[in-house]
């Protein structure tokens, strides 16, 4: 197996919604809406393109936002002595909130700005049949568990256990910050966002099962739980002492203690959690002329040093002992925004990020199997009948993962996402915003140790949110 398979924390943990492979960039329905907003002037600039807060009429500008998403993660097996072909492992994330909330005060040329919401992951994942390489190293200890009753005379020639593992992420951000404009044309940011980032795991194997062929217990060899045998030898250990049977009693004590010991070993549990902070410095840009907007944004390198605090670790991987501490960087983030009104109810927006993942410092030093980022991003927005606006949207997101990186555990692939909603001003200072976004995940194909896994990721999602102008 790799050596990062073992490094959980950045693992399950990515569950970006839109973005890195580490942050979440769809901080409000806006951004479902016409996906490109780098160049915003509107209430979601505090996060799209906080130097943009500057261009903002005089007055409080407030978006509040809720995100639902469905997400499923999926690992298929073949051409593997362990698994049959077409062996498929699930995990399923629902999550019914992604909170946002947006807020800018402006005044003259200056604005000031503020920003909470979730930055990075934000639900959990349920994989309640484990995932293979769990599975695979199984394989070789319950192997081990066969021959060795089979030596004894306990003909044994299939085993399993239940494997469950769930893992939730998030990455809570709060942003302050103030915009000033020049001469009517240029801006300029200076911000800071506070990020508390928490990871659980909590994962068993259990109830382990044998076909072991046992004259008069279980002559036919069904599967049958360690647990259910040495509960039934223990029956019979103690109808063979009552009887005055010494030497059965003893036998049959001896195999309870077998199947019981053996029922043991192939347990474990795991149930951590992982807390860690910090602070991100944001310096944003911004340009107005004409028909033309600008947008530009630094968010630099934020150190997270993450800190078990471990009830349960009954697996042999030493990194889930207590007080363990390890790296959750969210990495630079450089955004650009371009938005062109060739009319006044016309807009075509063009956005480029680009993650430096290669220069941040992640668990199981992960980095080292990464290149960077990048996406692009399209959008236009239709004003129509005075009240309302219509928008669409797509994304093209590059993560440059290498099969060093990449396992069953850190599912992050390349993807095409598309957004569409409509916005209505209800009355003159509130409005209500709906959204759609879909997005489609290319298959990646990796030739591991028991086989080939193809992974698969699926995610939709929908947003409601108000923004109101006071």
């Amino acid at each position: 197996m790799k050596l990062h398979e073992s490094a959980l924390v950045l693992a399950l943990a990515s569950l970006a919604f839109a973005g890195g492979i580490n942050t979440n960039t769809n901080q409000s329905v806006l951004f479902q809406r016409s996906v490109a907003r780098d160049a915003s002037t509107d209430v979601d600039a505090p996060y799209a393109n906080p130097a943009g807060t500057a261009f903002m009429e005089d007055g409080f500008h407030i978006s509040l936002n809720n995100q639902t998403f469905w997400q499923s993660r999926s690992v298929t097996v073949d051409n593997s002595p362990i698994f049959a072909d077409d062996t498929e492992f699930e995990g399923e994330a629902f999550v019914p909130s992604l909170p946002s909330l947006l807020a800018t005060w402006h005044h003259g040329n200056l604005a000031v700005s503020g920003h909470f919401g979730v930055i990075g992951g934000g639900g959990k994942v349920n994989f309640d049949d484990g995932i293979p390489s769990f599975h695979a190293l199984m394989f070789s200890a319950l192997k081990q568990i066969e021959d060795g009753l089979t030596e004894k005379g306990l003909k044994t020639t299939k085993s399993a256990v239940d494997i469950s593992l769930d893992a939730s992420s998030y990455i809570f951000g709060a942003t302050l910050g103030a915009a000033y404009k020049f001469n009517n044309i240029f801006s300029v940011y200076l911000g800071a966002r506070f990020n508390y980032a928490m990871n659980t795991y909590d994962g068993s194997i259990e109830n382990l099962k044998l076909n072991t062929t046992v004259p008069g217990v279980n002559p036919d060899g069904k599967m049958k739980d360690a647990s259910e045998l040495a509960d039934t030898f223990e029956d019979l250990a103690a109808a063979a002492k009552k009887a005055g049977k010494t030497e059965e009693a003893v036998q049959y004590a001896t195999l309870a203690g077998t199947f019981e010991t053996l029922d043991d070993k192939a347990s474990m549990e795991l149930d951590v959690e992982q807390t860690g902070w910090g602070i991100t410095p944001i310096l944003g840009l911004g340009f107005q002329y004409k028909k033309f907007t600008v947008g530009a944004k630094l968010e630099y390198n934020t150190s997270i040093e993450m800190e078990n605090d471990t009830k349960k670790n009954g697996t042999p991987l030493s990194q889930f002992d207590d007080g363990e501490k390890d790296n959750n960087d969210i990495p630079t983030l450089v955004t650009l925004g371009l938005t062109y009104a060739p009319m006044d109810y016309f807009r075509i927006s063009l956005g480029y990020h680009h993650w430096f993942d290669s220069k941040a410092d992640y668990s199981g030093d992960l980095e080292d199997y990464i290149d960077d980022t990048n996406e692009m991003l399209f959008g236009v927005e239709y004003d129509f009948l005075k009240r309302f606006t219509a928008g669409a949207g797509m994304q093209v997101t590059r993560y440059g993962i290498t099969d060093d990186y990449i396992s069953d555990m850190t599912i992050n692939l390349s993807s095409v996402s598309f957004g569409f909603g409509l916005g209505c001003w209800a009355t003159d200072w509130m409005r209500v915003n709906l959204s759609y976004f879909h997005t489609l995940y290319e298959d990646y194909d990796e030739k591991v140790e028991y086989g080939v896994n193809t992974y698969n990721r699926e995610s939709r999602g929908f947003g409601v949110g108000l923004d109101f102008k006071i």
